[in-house]
């Protein structure tokens, strides 16, 4: 296996990829060789093993919430990162959740009329 934790650890900085930002899979020597492509394809990824025996794949940004629900992909590495911003900060605030915003406006009251 090629994809160490070794190789991978230096494979973000020789590509301009921040490891604040950035994290790789790899297997430890107590997990199966695939164990990570078991992972990826749980978040509906693909690998594909090539007839010399490397897995290649496309780079896709998962985004995982924080109960652990997969919730969006963002595909390469030229996306917008206004866009990813905006979408995990939806889903750290909760924007899909209904929020309580206290006491009815009248014209809330009146519409429950109807």
């Amino acid at each position: 296996m090629n994809d160490t934790a070794d190789v991978l650890r230096d494979y973000g900085p020789a590509h301009g990829l921040d490891s604040v930002n950035w994290t790789f899979l790899s297997t430890t020597p107590d997990q199966s060789e695939d164990a990570t492509r078991q992972l990826a394809q749980a978040y509906g990824h693909k690998f594909q093993k090539t007839e010399d025996g490397y897995q290649t794949h496309s780079v896709v940004t998962h985004v995982i919430d924080r109960d652990g629900r997969w919730r969006g992909n963002f595909h390469g590495l030229r996306f917008g990162p206004t866009n990813l911003v905006m979408f995990i900060n939806a889903l750290v605030n909760d924007i899909a959740t209904p929020h309580d915003h206290g006491e009815q406006t009248w014209w809330e009251r009146v519409k429950e009329l109807f």
